[in-house]
């Protein structure tokens, strides 16, 4: 995916195939991404971006490789059966950004360690 590409991605906003975090969240939250999109036609997640506004926050070097690690593990430890994605960075408008595409399952239903396909709706949730 190359910059034009990705801006183009993000000024579209939010779908159910595209999901944009400013910074990676717990193991569990993302897994659950992981599953959904796994579980359903595939999609992908921009790590960089700002969910409410779409703005570019962008990702050090260093949280890059710690980043792509911590995906690596969820995917490999926290998703079952594991699910396999590709990551890629990509600089936009002088942030980089990590692109993370999870195609659409093979071995559905993929499930976390508890054996849930969806997440958990928390008290606060509940009573929406």
């Amino acid at each position: 995916m190359n910059e034009q590409e990705l801006l183009q991605i993000i000024t579209k906003g939010e779908s159910s195939r595209v999901q944009f975090k400013e910074r990676l969240p717990h193991p569990d939250s993302f897994a659950h991404e992981l599953i959904a999109f796994s579980n359903s036609q595939g999609g992908i997640i921009v790590i960089g971006v700002d969910d409410k506004t779409g703005a570019l926050r962008g990702l050090s070097f260093s949280e890059i490789q710690r980043i792509n690690q911590q995906i690596v593990n969820t995917a490999s430890q926290k998703v079952y059966p594991p699910v396999y994605l590709t990551t890629d960075t990509v600089t936009a408008n002088n942030n980089q950004l990590l692109v993370v595409t999870v195609e659409e399952g093979l071995a559905k239903p993929y499930k976390d360690a508890n054996g849930n396909n969806q997440p958990r709706k928390t008290a606060q949730q509940s009573y929406r």
